[in-house]
């Protein structure tokens, strides 16, 4: 148990980057917050995902603004439960994309089948595309066959696998078919149904983010039919739309930027310590900067070094934010299942998901200049 209560979304040094947005939720907000670290040890519950889609916070797509702050928000309760409601989204937009006219037309039997469902979140979505963005022979491939496309390969992990309904696969196609990428929908650990060829090893035990149900799922002859299928895509064209997606920094890590300052402020208060005080004050005069330039360059599509630069700032200032509740939490912070120690590894993933080679470059270039900076200093 902790000795210094969170508080937070209740108690926010940083607050929401844009004035008088309606935060729906605040009581299950709340709850995910108090639930962190049993949520951390134990897994995401389905009831919470299912809490989150009654107050209208799973499917329907939200206006930017109320997207990014409801991210930062449940990232700063407990970034496994964000990153569990974000796996979500894709499956939906991609089939929504289709029905808008944006891509050929999805088959009429798999809008139906899950549509409704992912909109209304009585249906959990899951996305697997991650080895998409890998150099090297594609894995796993889809090879076009009669009728639909065989997936032949590993997932090395699904996210969300333990309690969504359905997944979505991004396959690249073997040739002559390699320059397009696959998206199949198959049914996930929750819905209960049996997918032959495919099997979905034990949990992964990692170091941060284990309560995210992650299995690695192996596919071997796995035959999805036309109707399951809801988009082929250009692989280039994919590929150059990511990059300027993962350039941008995540609203994550604002979040856990947040969820640590709120932790912070609550200790320094509890000690009357002006010290600790000073660095909540430093630290979220950082974040509001930082998060602003980087919204407004997100919006404008300003150069991409700059919110390349600006994505590796937002990472580093979770980095900064979660030691520093370690150091004024001193010992205590050593001790297993308390937020601290949560928290930095919630840091910790971000320093890698949806790595590319820019992203990488751009952290390590921060890193560099800022050992650079101090090399004269004897």
């Amino acid at each position: 148990m902790q000795d210094v209560p969170d508080r937070f979304p209740e108690l926010d040094p940083v607050g929401p980057a844009v004035d008088g947005l309606v935060t729906p939720g605040m009581p299950v907000l709340a709850g995910i917050a108090a639930e962190a670290e049993e949520t951390d040890a134990r897994g995401v519950a389905r009831a919470t995902i299912d809490a989150l889609a009654q107050v209208g916070l799973l499917g329907a797509a939200l206006a930017p603004d109320a997207q990014r702050e409801m991210t930062e928000l449940i990232a700063g309760c407990d970034a496994t439960t964000w990153f569990c409601w974000a796996q979500h989204q894709t499956p939906l937009r991609t089939l929504e994309g289709a029905i808008a006219g944006l891509r050929e037309p999805a088959p009429t039997s798999l809008v139906d089948a899950y549509v409704p469902g992912l909109r209304s979140g009585r249906l959990l979505g899951a996305v697997a595309f991650a080895h998409v963005r890998r150099p090297g022979p594609a894995n796993p491939v889809a090879t076009r066959v009669e009728g639909g496309w065989r997936l032949d390969g590993t997932l090395d992990w699904v996210t969300s696998w333990d309690i969504a309904d359905v997944v979505m696969v991004m396959a690249q196609g073997a040739p002559p078919h390699d320059d397009v990428l696959v998206c199949a929908y198959l049914p996930a650990g929750h819905s209960g149904a049996q997918t032959p060829g495919l099997v979905a090893g034990a949990p992964l035990d990692l170091l941060a983010m284990s309560g995210t149900h992650t299995r690695p799922v192996t596919l071997t002859g796995v035959v999805v039919p036309d109707a399951c299928i809801g988009a082929v895509v250009d692989r280039e064209e994919w590929l150059a739309a990511d990059a300027v997606r993962t350039a941008d920094a995540n609203p994550a890590a604002f979040g856990v930027v947040r969820g640590a300052l709120a932790e912070l402020r609550s200790i320094a208060d509890r000690r009357s310590d002006a010290d600790i005080a000073s660095t909540v004050d430093a630290l979220a005069g950082e974040c509001r900067a930082v998060r602003k330039r980087a919204y407004a360059l997100m919006d404008a599509g300003g150069p991409r070094q700059e919110r390349l630069a600006l994505r590796a700032r937002s990472l580093d200032l979770a980095v900064q934010a979660t030691s520093a509740v370690v150091v004024a939490r001193a010992g205590a912070a050593m001790r297993r299942g308390q937020a601290a120690e949560r928290r930095v590894r919630e840091a910790m993933f971000l320093l890698v998901q949806a790595q590319t080679a820019n992203t990488r470059a751009a952290s390590l270039a921060l890193l560099a200049d800022r050992a650079s900076s101090g090399s004269d200093v004897a």
